[in-house]
């Protein structure tokens, strides 16, 4: 390992690049689907579904944000785990959340596929298809070879990209909203709450990747719970916007399949659904861009503590990039992408998310009752209160997922094990990455 780490991870990414990294990873295709599908099952409440979910997300969140100001070092979860845990379920949660980046960037790229039969039906199918998928990964990997600095500076741009249709729908809807569309807001069934808040859940997955470049991030103890508020309160007004001028615009919501694409056509013209159009192949790239600068991360991480094979923590002498790691993660994500269907991806890539942040959650109550003296730059208030619900929101986020995709991902989960049990047996390659006041 000492000849890989001579070179060190750069730290380049400020707080406006991280802010960007989290709202990128955070509104993808979920946003331009959901209105529709949430409004025909609750009506107008749907609004306030997402200020529901954004509360929930935002215990989870805290999570995150309080153990992310307490460990500097590039892992995220992973760290969280392993440091409270140790390197047994550390590994394991690596190991998801490798597979989640891999998983989820695959689904992303063909994503991307679906919204391009907007402008052509020929450019999602056959070999164009394909060729364009190939395109966007080597592309992103190129991209993220090149420097860290790189990476942030193109998910910026998709995220900049990504809300200017957002809010240019917002600003221009709310005029034209009909008030007696929104009069039965305060009304649901209780029967449809749970269905309503797990759909709508899962357009608030990606938040995790926040940290995982915390040993690239200049002030990663201030900003990262800094940031977990910002992204999470952002996007959570941002949907609830959405969805208020998507209901109170368009009659047929519930029956609409490209909800905001057919809400912007009323108010604005074919012009608005262009517009909606261009938005969403942005954010799925922008998902795809922010996928393709952690995900390699996440192997480099456990590579680092010698969990992998060495060679995959190598670091490029000139770009200071994981470049070994974020050639395997291109490789791999290229043959899951282009043989993989983009339903079972998107449910496979959402199971593991739940199944990393659950770690985390417990993590925050065992390290207070563990190592109370340790030093944070973050505590959540309220004592165990947001810890449990943020607990119990995974749950039930678990409950809806069909068992035999979690069968075949605890499967593919159960494939790392040999990894941790043949390993070179040694400690831990890493500090502990704890900041010290």
């Amino acid at each position: 390992m000492k000849e890989y780490q001579e070179q060190k991870l750069s730290r380049s990414m400020n707080l406006f690049d991280v802010v960007c990294l989290g709202i990128n990873g955070i509104v993808g295709a979920g946003i331009f689907l959901l209105p529709g599908k949430l409004a025909a099952v609750t009506g107008s409440f749907s609004i306030l579904i997402f200020v529901i979910c954004g509360l929930l997300c935002l215990a989870i969140a805290l999570c995150f944000a309080e153990m992310g100001g307490i460990y500097q070092e590039t892992g995220g979860a992973y760290i969280y785990a392993r440091n409270t845990f140790g390197p047994m379920v550390g590994f394991m949660v690596g190991w998801m959340m490798w597979l989640s980046a891999i998983i989820g960037w695959a689904a992303m790229a063909r994503g991307l596929l679906l919204y391009l039969r907007y402008f052509s039906p020929s450019l999602s199918e056959g070999w164009l298809g394909e060729i364009i998928i190939i395109i966007l990964i080597l592309g992103l990997s190129t991209l993220n070879f090149l420097g860290v600095k790189i990476g942030a500076r193109v998910i910026n741009f998709f995220t900049i990209g990504k809300l200017i249709p957002i809010f240019i729908f917002i600003a221009c809807g709310f005029p034209h909203i009909e008030i007696s569309s929104l009069d039965q807001i305060f009304s649901f069934e209780v029967n449809n709450l749970g269905t309503t808040i797990i759909i709508a859940l899962f357009a608030y997955t990606g938040f995790e990747h926040l940290p995982v470049l915390a040993g690239e991030m200049k002030k990663p103890g201030r900003d990262i719970p800094i940031a977990f508020f910002l992204v999470i309160l952002g996007t959570t007004l941002i949907y609830a916007l959405v969805q208020t001028v998507a209901t109170g615009t368009l009659p047929g919501l519930a029956q609409s399949e490209k909800p905001l694409a057919d809400a912007a056509v009323n108010f604005l013209g074919p012009a608005g659904g262009t517009l909606i159009a261009i938005g969403a192949l942005l954010a799925i790239a922008g998902v795809n861009s922010g996928i393709a600068l952690t995900g390699p991360r996440n192997l480099f991480a456990l590579s680092a503590d010698g969990l992998f094979p060495a060679v995959f923590s190598k670091i490029h002498p000139r770009f200071h990039t994981p470049y070994v790691a974020i050639g395997i993660n291109t490789f791999l994500t290229l043959i899951l992408s282009l043989t993989g269907t983009f339903e079972y991806l998107i449910f496979a890539s959402v199971l593991v998310s739940i199944l990393q942040y659950i770690p985390t959650c417990l993590a925050v109550i065992v390290l207070r009752r563990k190592r109370p003296d340790i030093t944070k730059h973050y505590t959540i208030p309220g004592g165990y209160i947001i810890p449990c619900l943020a607990l119990l929101t995974c749950f039930l986020v678990l409950l809806q997922i069909k068992l035999i995709i979690i069968i075949a991902t605890l499967g593919v989960i159960a494939l790392s094990l040999p990894f941790y049990f043949f390993r070179k047996k040694g400690p831990i390659n890493r500090k502990s990455g704890l900041y010290h006041s």
